[in-house]
């Protein structure tokens, strides 16, 4: 598998994590996930990227301001988390599913989407988020990944996910549509096992995949490649785990 590269602004720019399982309420549920995944050196990682993006001009002063705000919230541990939801169980790992929130400061070829890391291996491909209503599954936008020349491959991937303890497996599930010669690749890896390959139609569909967790892994990533030709959009992911609890 390829080693690749987060862009430095999407941890800085995450949305607010939420909740995990553990003993107690939905207060408690969401606390331990967020400790889980926004651990202190990460967070005052995500400050420094913020500090640069702001020398650099990536960011309005309003921008920056939110950020620098909202990651000083979580080192002090007085964030109030409300982006993901908690049922009992299951409980949905994935952030910015719909791709609702865009980082419009990112490269054509990289991650467009807040959480969400992106790269390029090859070929000539752009990520761009699709307003179009009839490219969007759900929400006002969705995930288009089209390739503009020659097949290579490129694609969006989770930030380091934290193992459920006891989970036999995971379910991913997102909705899909494409054009043209497509090919979607999408792969759980560093941590869990489980792949899909398959050209995607012209109509909406939803798509399931199960990961298998790996012996002592304490993290795992899920990838989605796009490696044809032809346009992908992607709309409406989760992932949960079936059975288990996330361990503090």
């Amino acid at each position: 598998m390829h080693r690749l590269t987060l862009a430095t602004g999407f941890l800085a720019a995450a949305l607010a994590l939420a909740p995990s399982a553990s003993n107690g309420g939905e207060k408690e549920d969401k606390d331990a996930l967020t400790r889980q995944l926004w651990p202190k050196e990460r967070i005052e990682a995500a400050l420094k990227a913020v500090e640069r993006q702001k020398e650099d001009g990536l960011l309005s002063s309003e921008a920056y301001a939110r950020r620098k705000k909202m990651l000083e919230e979580r080192l002090a541990g007085s964030y109030e988390s409300k982006s993901l939801s908690v049922t009992n169980p299951p409980l949905n790992f994935i952030q910015n599913g719909g791709f609702e929130q865009v980082n419009r400061n990112s490269a054509k070829d990289r991650s467009r989407w807040l959480w969400w890391g992106g790269w390029s291996w090859g070929g000539d491909y752009e990520n761009y988020w699709e307003d179009k209503p009839e490219h969007v599954h759900s929400g006002k936008y969705s995930a288009r990944i089209r390739c503009t020349g020659k097949k290579g491959r490129i694609g969006i991937m989770t930030p380091k996910i934290p193992t459920a303890q006891g989970a036999p497996e995971y379910k991913l599930t997102f909705w899909a549509k494409g054009e043209g010669d497509n090919l979607l690749f999408v792969n759980f890896e560093s941590g869990a096992t489980g792949t899909m390959r398959e050209k995607i139609g012209p109509e909406w569909k939803e798509y399931t995949v199960l990961g298998k967790p790996e012996a002592n892994s304490p993290t795992f990533n899920v990838f989605f490649y796009h490696v044809g030709e032809g346009t992908i959009w992607l709309d409406d992911v989760a992932l949960v785990p079936v059975g288990g609890k996330v361990d503090d």
